[in-house]
């Protein structure tokens, strides 16, 4: 049905639509207003997808520490903010961000200010999912040998040379799950970021899923929003696969 109606100019409401062919998908590559959201987009998901991976990777490499009867509290209290749905998360951190850090740090919320909104929905973000890519990760880390490690010590190498050349090649496969959804994920970031911000300050935190969102329901462009719908989908598949394969590859490789 989606597909259909990226080809009509439906308003969402009538019965009656038209049919329009590409201009929908012409009219896209024409909005200037359409590159903002994309570029937030990328700033989300490079933004995201580092820092979650090396959020979730620290947080699973203490996790795996021997941390005595307390191994599993220490999980636990990690995963927590996964139980955490997007909107509750944004209602959490608006909280912090307004009153306790003008309290700290006497400044107003960063989820207002033009140039630091993206990072600051990011952090929100991060914290609300890395749980699960810290489980992935952990798993990774217990299949790793120790004798490994015990042979590196024995050899003299470094903390430093033990992870780069031990560590990190045992983790390919993780990488690979981890990265990808990341990525795929930062790049449809919509709930959180429209529950805390609605888009704003002045489009400033705007992603494509707002823009699309945004047509479908407010606007009444029901068929180009869905066209843009599509434009995305296909570039979502496409991203997903160049980067999983990029990651395969590695793995092959090792």
């Amino acid at each position: 049905m989606g597909v259909n109606i990226a080809f009509t100019d439906w308003n969402g409401i009538s019965p009656d639509y038209n049919w329009v062919g590409i201009k929908n998908f012409t009219n896209f590559i024409k909005d200037p207003r359409a590159l903002q959201p994309i570029l937030n987009s990328m700033k989300f998901a490079v933004l995201g997808t580092i820092g979650s991976n090396v959020a979730s990777l620290g947080l699973a490499m203490i996790a795996n520490h021997n941390c005595g009867k307390f191994g599993n509290v220490v999980k636990l209290l990690f995963f927590i903010p996964v139980c955490f749905s997007s909107i509750l998360t944004a209602f959490v951190w608006g909280f912090i961000y307004k009153e306790v850090f003008s309290q700290l740090f006497h400044i107003k919320s960063l989820l207002g200010n033009i140039t630091w909104v993206i990072p600051a929905i990011t952090l929100m973000g991060i914290w609300n999912s890395c749980g699960i890519n810290m489980l992935i990760y952990l798993s990774g880390l217990k299949s790793v040998p120790a004798d490994l490690y015990e042979a590196a010590t024995m050899d003299g190498a470094s903390a430093w040379d033990k992870f780069k050349n031990i560590t990190l090649p045992f983790l390919n496969s993780a990488f690979t799950v981890c990265c990808t959804l990341s990525l795929t994920s930062w790049l449809r970031e919509f709930a959180m970021t429209l529950s805390a911000t609605g888009g704003g300050p002045g489009g400033s935190s705007r992603t494509i899923s707002i823009y699309i969102y945004e047509n479908l329901y407010s606007y009444n462009k029901a068929g180009y929003g869905q066209a843009v719908a599509l434009i995305f989908a296909v570039f979502l598949i496409f991203i997903g696969n160049v980067v999983s394969g990029f990651f395969r590859r590695r793995e092959v490789e090792q």
